[in-house]
């Protein structure tokens, strides 16, 4: 992939990172708008539902930059070799252009963005529901809460659905934990490397020109 390519990737990504954070600040305000005494309840139960919206919003375009990166692969099969596997992956464009990314960007696979397993609970929340409808044993069920992990007892953590932890930015889903900070710093790292990108692409495209020229 050449420059001019990359950079039409990397300009992708730098939007993605400016929308990912703009729903950090919108979070942020609605968390500190909740605990407003001056708003009228109805207000305060709009900011609660903001929460959880510029939540989704967030692992929304989180999502889109992880896949830059790290698209979906398919399974290696049964009794495939780890070889055979790899150069099946070599021969998928999408696999190409998001290693070509990741060596752009120097990242690798410990990256916080690469795990969208909250994202997928949150965009295909009616087959966690039938899931939770078919094996709930008490059918109990707790969903978008607001608070420290201890702030509710006494349920299974298979019913306890969104829930947002502000003490430590921590989102949970039925029993599973998922860092928001280190989402959200790794995105704002991604922000940066791409603005300089951008620059370095351009420049590296200007000097062939004129060594061509």
């Amino acid at each position: 992939m050449d420059d001019f390519l990359k950079g039409v990737y990397v300009s992708e990504v730098k939007k993605q990172c400016e929308f990912g954070l703009a729903a950090v600040s919108y979070l942020n305000h609605a968390l500190h708008q909740i605990h407003n005494d001056a708003l009228q309840r109805d207000e305060q139960q709009f900011y609660h539902s903001e929460v959880f919206r510029q939540t989704h919003s967030l692992l929304t375009h989180a999502s889109n930059v992880s896949r830059m990166f790290w698209p979906p692969l398919p399974k290696q099969k049964k009794n495939e070799t780890d070889e055979h596997y790899e150069s099946r992956l070599l021969n998928i464009d999408k696999v190409v252009r998001g290693r070509a990314l990741k060596s752009e960007y120097g990242l690798d696979d410990s990256n916080p963005l690469k795990n969208r397993s909250l994202r997928d609970h949150l965009e295909h929340y009616d087959e966690r529901l039938d899931h939770w409808r078919n094996n709930s044993v008490n059918r109990n069920i707790l969903s978008d809460t607001i608070g420290p992990p201890n702030a509710v007892v006494g349920l299974a953590e298979s019913d306890m659905m969104r829930w947002f932890d502000p003490t430590r930015s921590m989102f949970r889903f039925r029993g599973e934990e998922y860092d928001l900070q280190a989402i959200a710093s790794s995105i704002d790292q991604l922000l940066v490397i791409s603005r300089r990108l951008q620059q370095e692409l351009w420049d590296r495209r200007v000097n062939r020109s004129e060594h061509s020229a």
